[in-house]
């Protein structure tokens, strides 16, 4: 792995991160807010009624995933290009 790859590697990893806190907020959190339990075994909030809580938020929730990580990796693979002078090869 040469030395140009590491800031894009970092800022994979930190938009994975990201994008893990982001799903606990948006999709965890309106479960428990209808009065549900998440299930993370099989990623389903079961309401206290025995019935499937179903947000409908799929599509744009993946949507704003994507776009996230993208933004959140880019970001930080530039700062860490800009910290740390690295340049790419000429």
């Amino acid at each position: 792995m040469n030395r140009t790859s590491i800031p894009t590697l970092i800022g994979v990893f930190t938009s994975l991160f990201v994008i893990w806190a982001l799903h606990t907020f948006i999709v965890v959190d309106d479960c428990v807010e209808q009065g549900g339990s998440y299930q993370y075994s099989s990623g389903m909030c079961l309401l206290e009624n025995g019935q499937l809580y179903d947000a409908s938020l799929a599509t744009l929730v993946v949507v704003l995933y994507f776009f996230v990580g993208f933004a959140v990796s880019l970001l930080v693979s530039a700062t860490i290009r800009r910290l740390f002078s690295i340049n790419k090869p000429k």
